[in-house]
């Protein structure tokens, strides 16, 4: 399992993001597995960032997302496998809004 922090671009903190494989495969090229967001956030964040905080908060009512490893991306599915983002290093995009990942694997 991989842990981040989900901030918006100016650095407010909107949440938690958890990655999952399928298979151990090290999230290597064709890996495969499930996510789970966890909106999260202080009152000021949600208004300043009130587009991004609903994606968030909408994405964290499901159970069963979806992701897929490409070459040197993550791509990102809904809760019907439709492509709604992608990952790309500390790059978060999801639904048209851009987040900025910190990594949180080995912190917990």
């Amino acid at each position: 399992m991989l842990y981040f922090s989900i901030n918006s671009p100016d650095n407010h903190h909107l949440g938690f993001l958890v990655l999952m494989d399928n298979d151990d495969s090290t999230y290597t090229n064709g890996a495969s597995g499930y996510y789970a967001v966890k909106a999260q956030a202080d009152e000021a964040d949600i208004q300043a960032c009130s587009v991004q905080w609903q994606i968030l908060q909408q994405l964290s009512q499901h159970d069963s997302l979806s992701w897929y490893r490409q070459s040197d991306y993550v791509q990102f599915c809904d809760a019907e496998n439709n492509i709604i983002g992608r990952l790309q290093q500390q790059y978060l995009s999801l639904c048209g809004q851009h987040f900025l990942l910190n990594d949180l694997t080995g912190t917990l």
